[in-house]
């Protein structure tokens, strides 16, 4: 038990001694940050600041590392100063897209600063980090939880303290994730030597956890794409999502391949580039729609962006020579921050430039009254020439009429005192294909004169009016969907 007291010790010492300035930066923004808590958060001008400390802190830490030897040395030095222009930085503009963007563009530049080519030194270098930061994280939590825990008890049993619950809990977490937290990744993260050595948890999570739901959501990435190609419909606009998740988890997980002793999945990692192109194909083709229905906004830009550097990655992988996580990290940070930091191109520049020539921008109060929900009745006449029989539909099961029901996207009709459905159809084809018989694109307005229209559904030899149809849509730039229909007819001809 000494020995490995003194061994921590010895470890910090030589964090303090190898880091200066991030234990001195550590320091400092946790006490700024308990001052502040027990001013009663006055000092607005500090909150911007403590927000970005984790970008200031790994900028500082990449700097360190990159000018040990260097005689830039005094740009490390200098770190310590990088807070300043964030004092005067608005707080309620801070926590947008480039705060997300700036910790994402801090962190591979970390990466890149050493200038890996090699994959699997890459690799090794953010193994080695990720690992530093959950370990130090795990920590901080725990002794957080513990902290927390004792001031409890002791409160509870002794009856003090009673009204600083707050500023106790606040505190806590300002000196342990704000201070603590960052020395003990200093010292989790001081053993460069070697190699990535086999971890019987790592070996059984990639090769009996991670790999195989990779696999299954690949299967399920390439079966809707076939419907997709079958029925002919354009992607959902959350198979993004699902797509960056997949395409970044494949090429993540093969470059952990070369720190397994057992390889079962070389046979799909080998193809990467080959297996994620369905994906890319569908994320292109959903994203370039929305853009040419609705142009350009923040958010839409960076959905380029993100598509570009997987685009690139994976593409970069038909090639030896340059298939290198490095050179795909360069690409990711001249990218993100070119639309970011470089004004003129900024996302919100692109915004306003794209949303000034479809008159929607400076955007006026009136875009936000738009109808969240929507609903088409029907009350008009039915003409029903050249049908035979008239049946009533019902929204639930019942032996006496026909009936119907919605179940994962899709329509389903019974016959009376049936459980088998006699026709089925996707819901969203459905609603695109009364839209396009209405004369409407799926991002215009629905005028009073085509509710008829989209009312009544044409089958083979049949026809099927709805009572109503609901729709919903979540953003008044974003389409409306189908959240529920009451069935109303079912007219045949024969």
């Amino acid at each position: 038990m000494k020995s490995k007291i003194e061994l921590f010790v010895d470890r910090l010492q030589q964090a303090v001694r190898l880091h200066p300035v991030e234990v001195l930066l550590s320091i400092a923004f946790s006490l700024v940050g308990c001052i502040h808590c027990e001013s009663g958060f006055s000092y607005d001008f500090v909150e911007v600041p403590l927000a970005y400390f984790p970008v200031l802190f790994l900028i500082t830490y990449t700097l360190n590392g990159w000018t040990a030897q260097h005689k830039f040395r005094f740009l490390y030095y200098l770190s310590a100063f990088f807070f300043i222009p964030f004092l005067w930085m608005e707080k309620e503009k801070f926590w947008t897209s480039t705060y997300l963007v700036s910790l994402v563009v801090a962190q591979l530049l970390y990466l890149v600063s050493g200038w890996k080519r090699d994959n699997d030194a890459f690799m090794y270098v953010g193994l080695r980090y990720l690992r530093s930061l959950f370990s130090a994280g795990l920590l901080a939590g725990i002794a957080y939880l513990l902290a927390i825990s004792i001031y409890a008890s002791v409160q509870y049993i002794f009856e003090i303290w009673q009204s600083s619950d707050g500023t106790f809990y606040t505190e806590a977490a300002f000196l342990i994730f704000m201070c603590g937290m960052p020395l003990l990744f200093l010292m989790f993260i001081q053993d460069k030597g070697g190699e990535e050595s086999p971890n019987r948890l790592f070996e059984v999570l990639l090769n009996y956890v991670l790999s195989p739901a990779l696999l299954i959501y690949a299967v399920i990435l390439y079966l809707y794409f076939i419907k997709i190609a079958v029925l002919w419909s354009l992607p959902k606009g959350e198979i993004a999502y699902i797509v960056v998740s997949f395409v970044s988890a494949t090429f993540i997980l093969k470059g952990c391949q070369a720190f397994l002793t057992k390889r079962y999945y070389d046979w799909f990692y080998r193809f990467a580039g080959l297996a994620v192109l369905p994906a890319l194909v569908m994320y292109w083709i959903g994203t370039c729609y929305r853009i040419n229905q609705y142009g350009f906004t923040e958010a839409r830009v960076y959905l380029v962006v993100t598509g570009w550097i997987l685009t690139a990655l994976a593409l970069l992988f038909f090639s030896k020579r340059w298939g290198r996580y490095l050179y795909a990290s360069v690409v990711a940070i001249v990218s993100l921050s070119a639309v970011t930091y470089v004004p003129g191109i900024t996302a919100k520049d692109i915004e306003r430039i794209s949303q000034t020539g479809r008159c929607n921008y400076p955007q006026k109060e009136a875009i936000y009254d738009y109808q969240p929900y929507f609903e088409i009745d029907g009350h008009s006449s039915i003409d029903i020439s050249g049908y035979k029989t008239l049946e009533t539909v019902n929204g639930f099961r019942n032996d006496n009429t026909m009936w119907s029901m919605t179940d994962r996207d899709s329509l389903y009709i019974f016959n009376k005192g049936t459980d088998d459905p006699f026709y089925a159809v996707d819901i969203p084809t459905f609603w695109t294909n009364q839209l396009a018989k209405a004369g409407l694109n799926a991002g215009d307005s629905i005028p009073q004169e085509a509710f008829p229209i989209l009312l009544e559904f044409d089958m083979d030899s049949a026809k099927l009016v709805f009572q109503s149809i609901s729709l919903y849509r979540s953003s008044p730039d974003s389409m409306y969907r189908i959240s529920y229909v009451t069935p109303g007819y079912y007219l045949k001809k024969q």
